[in-house]
């Protein structure tokens, strides 16, 4: 996964990058950085953020 894949499946999910920091358990400023291909996206990052845009009701914030 590279930085733009993380970016749109953020924006498809409407979530901001401190909703999906918060919801993966990372800063929001990690989640730029990886946006940005300035750090790496780990196997289990990608895996969790889709896990997130997949199933949105689990984390809602209630």
């Amino acid at each position: 996964m590279q930085g733009n894949d993380l970016r749109a499946l953020r924006k498809s999910a409407k979530l901001t990058q401190g909703a999906l920091a918060d919801a993966i358990g990372m800063s929001r400023k990690t989640v730029n950085e990886m946006e940005l291909d300035k750090a790496p996206i780990e196997k289990r990052t990608e895996l969790a953020v889709r896990y997130v845009v997949e199933h949105p009701e689990r984390f809602d914030g209630t």
